[in-house]
């Protein structure tokens, strides 16, 4: 059976990533592919291993979301043999990182489906159908590597198995009514790609976000609330502020690191109606509607660059051996002179694209 290749638009892969995507392909049954899957982190630790060329990080995230991306199309067209179900009718979405191709060595699940349905009752005879499609899918996926989601952002669970009709008026709630609480959770949702099955049925989400969203003040302010309401973990003095964990000093790469660049990127995407869903891409297509001189955007995607870089180095070192609460979290003591060096430079930058927002948006 020819498995299709994930839906994706991204630049040329690394050449090593073939063999690696070929294995995963090649999976005769289920028990294979969890077996391809489970070695693609170390494997992939290998060839990243000393790279740190500018961009390495971008196109290395991109390489592990590939991967990721073709077990999880792999998976879905193996539970939908196996249960007989169409996927002409339904397609298969991923949100946040993956949506983003930005997923580092140590990630879990954020996926959904939408499948076409006449109305309302329609749609709810056959949710439970779709809904024990996606909880099989959701369990392959964590055999293979990639745990279940614990913000139960997956296609098995109610929220996330919706028609497109059910999907729009989420969405459009979120956009029109949401709450900041609210925004601050739905957040993953706004990053958004169809991966397998019947593609198109995506389309709908993809231009109410790019389109309405825009459209309401109130809800482009608060998703510029979100990125402001942390400040960036950078002392008076230019120290870089750790945290503590377990009478230890830690840092979070993510959630006061590339969180920042992230959450500013899918604001401005959002705000100026831009189709594009990675980081970088969306920094560079938001920079000169911005009136953002190039030399600042240059410092934005280094440091954003550096960050992942940062954290695919760190996972890398410990791989198999933390906590899937403790993936982002990194012993202060485990960065070097140098990297303490670059994660300051980065955070200054995180600290510019943070200004730009305030400026915008804080008045």
């Amino acid at each position: 059976m020819v498995h299709p290749k994930p839906s994706t638009a991204r630049e040329a892969l690394p050449a090593w990533v073939e063999p690696l995507r070929q294995s995963v392909d090649e999976a005769s049954d289920l028990g294979a592919l969890e077996r391809a899957a489970s070695g693609l982190p170390r494997a992939v630790a290998r060839h990243l291993a000393g790279n740190a060329a500018a961009g390495a990080a971008t196109a290395a995230t991109a390489a592990i979301s590939a991967l990721n991306d073709a077990v999880t199309v792999r998976a879905v067209h193996a539970v939908a043999a196996e249960q007989g179900v169409n996927l002409a009718d339904a397609c298969w979405l991923v949100f946040g990182s993956q949506a983003r191709a930005e997923q580092t060595l140590m990630t879990d699940q954020d996926n959904g489906l939408v499948f076409a349905a006449a109305d309302r009752d329609d749609a709810e005879r056959q949710r439970p159908r779709w809904m024990a499609f996606g909880q099989r899918v959701n369990e392959v996926l964590a055999r293979c590597g990639y745990p279940l989601c614990d913000g139960l952002v997956m296609a098995g669970q109610p929220l996330c198995c919706l028609s497109v009709e059910e999907w729009l008026l989420r969405l459009s709630h979120w956009v029109a009514h949401g709450d900041g609480n609210d925004l601050f959770a739905a957040r993953i949702y706004f990053d958004l790609r169809a991966l397998a099955g019947r593609t198109e049925l995506a389309a709908p989400l993809q231009a109410l976000l790019r389109s309405e969203a825009a459209a309401v003040p109130r809800f482009i302010k608060q998703m510029a609330d979100a990125v402001l309401c942390k400040a960036v973990p950078l002392g008076w003095l230019g120290h870089v502020v750790t945290a503590e964990h377990e009478g230890q000093p830690v840092f979070d790469l993510k959630m006061s690191g590339t969180a920042l660049f992230v959450d500013a990127a899918r604001l401005w995407a959002l705000a100026h109606r831009l189709p594009e869903v990675g980081t970088v891409a969306r920094l560079v297509a938001a920079a000169p509607r911005l009136g953002v001189p190039r030399a600042e955007l240059h410092e934005w995607v280094n440091g954003f660059e550096t960050l992942q870089r940062l954290r695919l180095h760190m996972q890398g070192m410990h791989l198999g051996d933390v906590e899937p609460s403790q993936r982002t979290r990194v012993r202060w003591e485990d960065f070097g002179p140098a990297e303490r060096g670059e994660l300051k430079q980065a955070l200054r930058a995180a600290r510019l694209v943070r200004q730009r927002v305030e400026l915008d948006y804080r008045r």
